[in-house]
């Protein structure tokens, strides 16, 4: 799987565990440690630091033979602990560029079977140039057009996470036809939900020689900042 698969399942069930609509999962860690398959999987949660005003929680995804293929921890905080006369006032300025109905989409062109590669379950448009198809920072719009899960409704926080792990992808500052960059943790700081089905990327990746770096990103909507996120890369020759 696309790590935005596994890191909304994850989020999901931390989210919701125990008496989550008191709080705000406030970061998200994913620990990408093996493949994640496209088949039944099994998600346990468990509270490793409760408490009134701060909750951390982990989570551990297994595959059907019971190997674990994702961590991943949780920062919860109560939402009426620490309340403020104007909630609102750390909001940013909306993200820059046309919004998506006036955009073009983005058509991948991969050759893969309709249905099961990642990126058909969105619809991508671009705001400032092909993102998929040139070198360095970049942005573009993301609407989840599948359910996280099946036969359920798709929550905000659905389509903040799937579209999370998208970074090093839109932001590429080496040919993707001759070098990898493979991610193996995000962690997504998150300010609010979004509102509405459209959530733009602004990402940049930074490469060192040795063969590592990051990709940071902002996660926004009409409105303003939704969420920071961060991955890990190791980069190399295919």
């Amino acid at each position: 799987m696309h790590g935005g698969a596994p890191t909304a399942l994850v989020g999901r069930f931390v989210a919701a565990h125990r008496g989550g609509e008191e709080f705000h999962l406030a970061r998200l860690t994913v620990e990408l440690i093996r493949p994640v398959p496209i088949a039944p999987l099994e998600v346990e949660v468990r509270i490793i630091r409760p408490g009134k005003r701060v909750q951390l929680l982990d989570a551990v995804v297994r595959d059907g033979d019971g190997v674990e293929v994702v961590k991943a921890r949780g920062l919860r905080l109560a939402k009426t602990a620490n309340r403020v006369d104007e909630p609102n006032f750390a909001l940013s300025p909306p993200p820059a560029g046309p919004p998506p109905t006036e955009c073009q989409p983005y058509v991948h062109g991969y050759d893969r079977e309709p249905g099961r590669f990642y990126m058909d379950a969105f619809d991508m448009r671009h705001t400032d140039g092909n993102a998929f198809g040139k070198l360095g920072p970049s942005a573009v719009w993301l609407q989840l057009k599948v359910p996280v899960f099946a036969g359920e409704q798709t929550l905000a926080l659905d389509r903040l996470l799937a579209s999370a792990d998208f970074g090093n992808g839109v932001s590429n500052v080496l040919d993707s036809s001759t070098h990898a960059f493979i991610n193996p943790d995000l962690t997504v700081n998150i300010h609010r939900l979004p509102d509405g089905e459209w959530v733009h990327l602004d990402a940049r990746t930074h490469v060192r020689g040795d063969g590592y770096g990051t990709a940071t990103g902002r996660l926004s909507d009409r409105r303003g900042e939704l969420a920071i996120v961060n991955q890990s890369l190791l980069v190399g020759p295919r």
